[in-house]
């Protein structure tokens, strides 16, 4: 069989597009925000939900599409959003690619701060589900007090200073995993973020269990290292 050119595969790409009554132009724009954001949510803007509504019409070309370079594209369709995982990387909700090879070079550089906030914002969704709190929005308030507590307890771990903080946030509201009003003083303590249900499937369940049960150990082993001093 000839190997495809350039040009072959750009006529299959615009005919399965033209098929799916998809634009090129389209096309471009869902790949260069998964490509560049990760994520492309329908909720985030009038764009990205027809762009949202476009990727759901052409899935499965998308699927062959990323699939090729190794990339692995998860489709949340309660909550309408799409996310691009890199080669190598765990997928939650998908089966695991035991002879994936890993590309350090596309794999995000998270700093312990972001992982360490991404744990504790899940934890407190899962409260929020527990409680029936979360909103028609999918989203779970919570004050940057108990944020920070609830990240101390669990994570012994502090949300950095004012600057560092106001980084992380962005961060985090950049990679779709939580919102706040832009003119939120991110160093008041009584300021709510709303964490989005996007959290669920960017830290798996396996993770925030193994927290609890270290979380516990240390309640465990300062107990009885409390009982002995009092001995």
């Amino acid at each position: 069989m000839p190997a495809m050119d350039e040009n072959t595969i750009n006529r299959l790409i615009n005919a399965e597009l033209k098929s799916r009554g998809v634009q090129t132009i389209a096309f471009r724009q869902i790949v260069g925000r998964l490509l560049g954001l990760s994520i492309l949510h329908r909720e985030d803007s009038s764009m990205e939900r027809q762009l949202y509504d476009d990727a759901v019409r052409i899935e499965s070309l998308l699927n062959d599409y990323f699939e090729i370079a190794g990339f692995r594209l998860f489709h949340e369709r309660h909550q309408n959003y799409f996310r691009l995982y890199p080669p190598g990387s765990h997928v939650p909700g998908l089966p695991s690619e035991d002879d994936a090879v890993v590309v350090e070079a596309v794999r995000a550089r998270l700093s312990a701060d972001f992982v360490a906030c991404c744990l504790t914002l899940h934890l407190l969704y899962n409260e929020g589900l527990r409680h029936g709190s979360i909103n028609e929005r999918n989203e779970a308030l919570v004050s940057l007090e108990h944020l920070n507590a609830t990240m101390t307890a669990h994570m012994r771990r502090s949300l950095p200073a004012k600057t560092a903080r106001e980084k992380l946030l962005a961060e985090l509201k950049r990679a779709r995993l939580i919102d706040y009003r832009q003119d939120s003083q991110v160093e008041d303590a009584d300021a709510l973020i709303a964490i989005r249900g996007t959290i669920q499937q960017f830290v798996p369940d396996t993770a925030i269990a193994e927290l609890l049960v270290d979380a516990q150990k240390v309640v465990s082993a300062t107990s009885t290292n409390g009982g002995g001093h009092e001995a």
